[in-house]
This record gives structure tokens, C-alpha cells and sequence, in this order.
């Protein structure tokens, strides 16, 4: 038994790293011609921070009055709490239903055996 998992975990381990060796390796060359991108970002506009409100009044865990943007807020939001909801929804369906059956349901006896 201690030798089919010994095998498995080996197949497992080489399968998913593959074989040790030199196969994977690129020789060195010289490095591209081209320029590599520029790493600043085109825009620095957010669509999350407010333009009218300091920076730092709304960096909280209650934010003021007037710190949110109507982008904090789209249907994708209102699908995602109507999942969650529906899914509570589920979850405590189940819990009540199984909380009935077990009542409704006689306790099975058993003959004692000697």
C-alpha cells in the first residue's frame, strides 16, 4: 500500500513539475532591440476618488458625507447582493426543511438484541 502512494505522489510530483534536466533551459542572447513599455500609467484619474472632497476625509473606515462617486454603484453591485441574498435565502430554506423533516419523522427503533 505504502508503495502506490510512494508511486503516485512521484508521477503526481514529476507530471506536474516535469522531468529534471536541461530541456527547459535558453541559451543566453543578447537582449531585445526594443524598448520595454513605459511603466506610467497613461491616466492617473480614478473614477472611485472624490474630485470635491481632501483625500484624506475620505480614507476611513466611515467615510464623511460626500466622499462616494456614482461609479461605487452599477448593476453588477445590485446582482451580486441579490446572489448573496438568494443564496442565504437557500441555505436557511434548507435548514428549515430539514429541521421539519426530522420532527415529522418517527424515530426508528430497533429490537434490543441480547
Amino acid at each position: 500500500m505504502r508503495s502506490r502512494v510512494l508511486l503516485v505522489g512521484v508521477l503526481l510530483t514529476f507530471g506536474t513539475l516535469g522531468m529534471p534536466g536541461h530541456a527547459g533551459v535558453v541559451a543566453a542572447g543578447s537582449p531585445p532591440a526594443t524598448e520595454p513599455p513605459s511603466t506610467v500609467p497613461t491616466s492617473t484619474l480614478n473614477d472611485f476618488i472624490p474630485e470635491q472632497r481632501a483625500i484624506s476625509d475620505c480614507i476611513s473606515a466611515v467615510p464623511k458625507p460626500g466622499c462616494g462617486s456614482e461609479a461605487q454603484s452599477d448593476w453588477h453591485t445590485w446582482l451580486a447582493f441579490i446572489a448573496l441574498v438568494g443564496g442565504l435565502a437557500f441555505v436557511g430554506w434548507r435548514v428549515v426543511t430539514g429541521l421539519r423533516r426530522q420532527r415529522t419523522e418517527p424515530e426508528p427503533t430497533e429490537a434490543p438484541t441480547r
